[in-house]
């Protein structure tokens, strides 16, 4: 048993206490003397995994098959050295700490993952901390909870927690005056020994904005910090301003960051940025963070467009060499001393800008003439609304079907690391602006995944590019007032009756489009002439986008049902079933996950969807008042395995996994965008469902760069598989 792994705290405990592991990475760094204090009060014995060394980035990766980002596999590496020396290990539930934020979707996610990717752990504390109305809990009760498996003395609980809060309070005193290494010192005894020597007399002062797990983290940052005092660099993080000040800077936004880190960043950078006395400005992040994807951009926005002040960008992670980023970083510096040398510089003296587009007023709006409106795809998500709105006169012009050219625009004008939809979306709205659309239409959301945040950036994105347009964006998608009062003002309706009969026929063509899927993907591996189930669907589509009236949905229905009826068909053959699923974008749009449904069909595999848009829209509207609620269902499945939501369709993933494994299905392909933050926390997860009902798992993670032929290799090899284990083939 390694236990250099581990350290005590500075705070001692009576011999023979219990001994609490705590993993020193993500959240550690901005409540480590909360927890310190409340345990050492309680007479238990706090333990900390030591520091994070480089030397062991290699055995981090290989403890989960996942792409998880490097900061997530470090705190299970240190998990893994905790472990097996230790009687409880420390793992909160932290959903949000403040009602209008978010934490990362991965964070949300990390109690299952731990659960998941590790056999015999000691015992858990997995207190639930969520600010969000309508019932906060937050670290009072979380202490609470965790205090009485120590101590049933209430009283003596009520004096530790009050020691912690008063802990907590000077930690983020002291972080307005010393670096947040140093704020830690009195209780970390690593930090408190790392700043014996002076420093050099500062040239410079540069804002580092980054995540405290990295920024701090000397191995994940490859030591940034550091190497800029070395060049005598006087530091300042978003850790060092006050609240209020965050806050402030945030309220600028068209609509406020909801993750609660990247929150903190863009608004400590709006601020620094506007600071004489800043003389530059480090933006640091880890590769593959699905968050910074947006934030960095926000940041990159701000700081270059509204700011003179020199600007650094380091994507870090494994592969990072320290001489590049020495490099880069003495570039920077010599620009800073150049600038410098050439006078103060501040802000930048920038035209009045028009007032942001406000969405509440695009669905107040009359139509007018001038209005030419358009929707992104989504699979076919557009049967279910254009032919409907184009009935009602309005001017709705439809941009091609996902495409290359859409990619590749989309590729072009993207912030990196974002998602393949964010990227097909976007490329879709600029095909459609060039077709002379002045209207975007976008749901939003409040997160955490960072589809609700995708039409501000895209949204910044096309004003660069010098597109005039209004954005439009329904913020609360779940909320029928509001998607009803949207159709309303689209379509210049006179009554919210009208709205409602519009909407819900909506709804239904979307259903009865699912329908006619669900049909072929039964039909496609029995049918006897290749591509004759393929024929019948485009038929039935045309059939659907072509009834005018809910009444004749009915009678829709039973020309598609001739229609996929006259496919010639063995009903004898046998096939394989598997299961798919993953991010809904990724699942319902043919062109993003290259044919994935239709290309298992051709191969002999009977394909059944873990995530139907009917369903999706069901779950929040019940327009279909015999149909299960779909999320409810998938989150009870999925409760051995994961038992907090981490957004998108996380629980669906697993849920639905879960179900087909016990129906006995052949096998699960689970599809997801790079950098998704919700279905990496599924893909880490869906590894122990796959050893539970011995089932085989294929996860397939799309790209600009993936190919065809490579999605084609890895379905063919995962078929074979399959039909090997059940001796199909010799």
């Amino acid at each position: 048993n390694d236990f250099s792994g581990s350290e005590t705290t500075g705070l001692r405990s009576p011999a023979g206490a219990p001994v609490v592991g705590i993993p020193r990475g993500l959240l550690y760094f901005r409540y480590q003397p909360l927890w310190t204090t409340f345990f050492s009060h309680l007479g238990v014995k706090v333990q900390v995994s030591q520091p994070t060394e480089r030397s062991r980035f290699e055995s981090a990766q290989s403890l989960t098959r996942s792409d998880l980002c490097l900061p997530v596999k470090v705190f299970l590496d240190h998990v893994a050295r905790l472990k097996d020396s230790v009687d409880y290990l420390l793992l909160p539930r932290v959903i949000s700490v403040s009602p209008d934020a978010y934490m990362c979707p991965k964070i949300l996610g990390l109690t299952d993952m731990v659960r998941n990717v590790f056999p015999n752990l000691p015992d858990l504390l997995t207190p639930r901390i969520n600010a969000k109305l309508p019932k906060p809990e937050g670290f009072a009760g979380a202490c609470f909870e965790v205090g009485h498996h120590f101590d049933n003395s209430q009283i003596r609980v009520e004096k530790a927690w009050e020691a912690a809060q008063k802990a907590q309070i000077e930690f983020e005193q002291r972080l307005l005056s010393y670096p947040l290494d140093q704020a830690l010192g009195p209780w970390d005894e690593t930090f408190s020994k790392q700043h014996s020597t002076s420093a050099l007399q500062p040239r410079y002062r540069v804002a580092v904005i980054g995540r405290p797990y990295i920024s701090f983290d000397k191995a994940l940052s490859h030591d940034l910090l550091s190497l800029l005092k070395r060049h005598g660099v006087q530091i300042v993080t978003p850790e060092s301003l006050p609240g209020e000040v965050k806050d402030k800077e945030s309220q600028k936004l068209s609509k406020q960051v909801y993750w609660q880190l990247g929150k903190e960043l863009v608004a400590a950078a709006m601020h620094y940025m506007q600071c004489g006395d800043v003389d530059g400005i480090i933006n640091v992040s880890s590769f593959g963070c699905g968050q910074d994807s947006f934030t960095n951009a926000l940041v990159d926005y701000y700081v270059t467009k509204h700011s003179h002040k020199p600007y650094l960008n380091l994507v870090l992670d494994e592969h990072t060499a320290d001489a590049g980023l020495d490099t880069r970083v003495e570039a920077f510096l010599d620009m800073v001393d150049q600038r410098t040398k050439d006078g103060p510089f501040g802000s930048r003296v920038v035209e009045e800008e028009a007032e942001p587009f406000n969405s509440k007023k695009f669905i107040k709006q009359p139509t007018s003439p001038e209005m030419h409106l358009t929707i992104p795809h989504m699979g076919h998500l557009h049967i279910g609304f254009e032919q409907v709105f184009k009935n009602l006169g309005v001017h709705i012009t439809m941009p091609p079907r996902p495409n290359k050219e859409a990619l590749m625009l989309g590729t072009r004008y993207s912030p990196e690391c974002a998602c393949l939809p964010f990227k097909l979306n976007l490329g879709n709205m600029i095909q459609a602006l060039n077709q002379g659309a002045t209207d975007i239409m976008m749901t939003g959301g409040f997160g955490p995944c960072r589809f609700g945040y995708y039409s501000v950036i895209q949204e910044q994105i096309l004003r660069d590019l010098g597109y005039e347009f209004r954005m439009g964006r329904a913020d609360d998608p779940d909320s029928l007032r509001d998607m009803l009062d949207m159709v309303k003002r689209i379509a210049g309706l006179n009554t919210k009756w009208d709205s409602y009969k519009v909407f819900f026929f909506i709804l239904y063509r979307l259903a009865l489009v699912d329908w006619a899927l669900r049909r072929a993907h039964w039909l496609r591996p029995r049918e006897i002439e290749r591509r004759a189930t393929d024929r019948a669907l485009g038929r039935s589509m045309k059939i659907i986008e072509e009834t005018s009236r809910l009444r004749g949905l009915w009678q829709a229905k039973r020309k598609v049902r001739k229609i996929l009826a006259t496919v010639a068909h063995d009903r004898s053959r046998s096939v394989l079933r598997v299961g798919i699923v993953g991010e809904i974008f990724m699942v319902l749009e043919n062109y993003a996950n290259m044919n994935v449904e239709e290309r298992l069909g051709e191969m002999g595999v009977e394909v059944h969807r873990g995530v139907w848009l009917s369903d999706w829209l069901n779950d929040r509207y019940r327009f279909k008042l015999f149909r299960r609620n779909q999320f409810k269902w998938s989150l009870r499945q999925a409760a051995p395995y994961l038992r907090e939501p981490s957004g998108g369709e996380s629980v669906k993933s697993v849920g639905k996994s879960v179900s087909f494994a016990k129906k006995g299905f052949d096998g699960i392909v689970h599809l997801m965008p790079f950098t998704c933050m919700p279905e990496l926390v599924a893909q880490t997860i869906l590894a122990k469902v796959a050893r539970d009902y011995n089932i085989p798992v294929l996860t397939l993670i799309f790209d600009e760069h993936t190919s065809p032929g490579g999605v084609q290799t890895r379905l063919e090899a995962f078929v074979d598989l399959i039909n090997h284990s059940k001796g199909n083939i010799a």
